[in-house]
């Protein structure tokens, strides 16, 4: 049952009840002396993002990170070298078994990350 947000209740349960929870929780306390209102925030989507492989902040289901700790944001000496990612391996992977055209390095590759196929 879809209630307007304009009457000023919501159900609990709801996308959007369930949405804003997620995005309104805090991160756990760091170690700085910038204040938590001043703290830039992103969110970390670690199976679409080409720099996961090398991260640290990244985990199994989207999260909200420090931009200054994201790899995304990072200045170009600190950063690696962009690598596919996750699910880019997973779409090669599902156009292999689907029996699609693949070239002879994309299969080599599939060979080594994902010989049982996608992930997802």
């Amino acid at each position: 049952m879809f209630v307007p947000e304009s009457e000023g209740r919501q159900i609990p349960g709801t996308v959007q009840s369930r949405m804003r929870d997620y995005l309104d929780t805090r991160l756990p306390p760091s170690r700085s002396s910038v204040d938590a209102l001043h703290r830039e925030v992103t969110v970390c989507h670690a199976y679409l993002c080409s720099f996961a492989y090398a991260c640290n902040q990244k985990s199994a289901r989207p999260a909200k990170v420090l931009s200054r700790r994201c790899m995304r944001y990072m200045p170009d000496h600190m950063r690696v070298a962009p690598s596919l990612s996750e699910m880019a391996i997973d779409l090669l992977a599902r156009r292999r078994r689907s029996g699609r055209s693949i070239s002879t390095e994309t299969k080599l590759l599939l060979d080594r990350l994902r010989p049982d196929g996608p992930t997802r």
